[in-house]
């Protein structure tokens, strides 16, 4: 049976703004077994790059991340110097695909350069063998005159070879974690299918686990081991994706599938309104109160826990549904 990995302890992540402090993650709690790819669902805003960042002990200025532990092989990372951080834990041990590989590649560097020093940095080769690997990755993510490329600067690769740059980054000193954060998105449909069936390849032929952060439950159908459903910071619902689709047991969860163009059927969950949550002032309740079909009074008041309903399947819900 698969241990546990990874696994996060109610971890909050707090943005200080002009107009007061953002509670992003709220005590959210998930545990990621080794060998497994995870499938990260939830709509935009919903917490799920601010979560990427804060399982490598980072988050982005002005966010601090407030509370919670985040355990790697038994070892609270958020407890590391970042120091320790840099030179033991990200990059060598989990690493991180961005979504805009354009953002996050340096535009007066080579690629050669920025692959080879990533490498060096974890494994103290030299200029040489730096340069050898990351010939070699660019090999391996399937960059066509990868020896020509290497000295070429990332505004002359297309989106979808830029993003097999960052593929490569992510790679390059062979994590045991990879976080792939949307990584397909802004591609078009050929470019962004042959960039996944890319990255499933080298998951695999590097025998590596996966946190896939996506909007797309297909490629969670197709994809992935295990399903978690975020919503307003917190994990409400995860399990085995066979069972996440067959009985999903969140009433979230189920307009999520019901959103799905190919539904044959559409259930009244469906018709759930909109409504964006207030992170500055959260309510005392379930978070999802506002917006529940089938909420009842004492939701407005208690939060639920997330609790074990089956084998391998938590919901955080008082009245979870009875079958989906």
């Amino acid at each position: 049976m698969a241990e546990n990995l990874l696994e996060v302890k109610d971890l909050r992540v707090e943005f200080a703004l002009q107009d007061g402090v953002t509670h992003i993650l709220n005590d959210l709690s998930l545990s990621f077994k080794d060998n497994s790819f995870l499938g990260l669902v939830g709509e935009s805003g919903s917490g799920k790059t601010v979560l990427a960042y804060a399982l490598l002990g980072y988050a982005k200025i002005p966010g601090r991340i407030a509370g919670g532990q985040v355990i790697y092989n038994g070892q609270d990372i958020l407890k590391l110097s970042e120091d320790d951080l840099i030179a033991n834990y990200r990059g060598k041990e989990v690493g991180l695909i961005a979504s805009n590989a354009r953002a996050h590649l340096n535009p007066l560097t080579t690629i050669g350069n920025q692959l080879s020093t990533i490498y060096s940095a974890h494994s103290g080769a030299n200029k040489a063998i730096g340069k050898q690997k990351a010939l070699e990755m660019l090999e391996l993510v399937k960059i066509n005159d990868p020896k020509r490329r290497l000295n070429q600067y990332p505004h002359e690769f297309s989106g979808g070879m830029a993003q097999r740059i960052m593929i490569a980054m992510a790679l390059i000193n062979n994590p045991k974690i990879i976080i792939a954060d949307d990584c397909t998105n802004g591609l078009d449909v050929t470019v962004a299918s042959q960039i996944m069936d890319l990255f499933l390849n080298i998951i695999e032929e590097q025998n590596a686990s996966s946190i896939f952060i996506t909007h797309d439950l297909g490629i969670v159908a197709q994809c992935c081991t295990d399903v978690a459903i975020i919503y307003g910071g917190q994990i409400i619902e995860t399990t085995d994706t066979l069972t996440f689709f067959n009985s999903c047991r969140h009433p979230y969860s189920q307009t999520l599938l019901d959103s799905l163009p190919d539904q044959a059927k559409k259930s009244d969950l469906r018709k759930m309104p909109y409504q964006r949550l207030n992170y500055y002032q959260l309510p005392k309740g379930c978070l999802f109160y506002d917006r529940c079909p089938i909420r009842k009074n004492d939701c407005a008041e208690n939060e639920p826990c997330l609790s074990k309903i089956g084998d391998n399947h938590y919901v955080k819900c008082h009245y979870p549904l009875e079958r989906a």
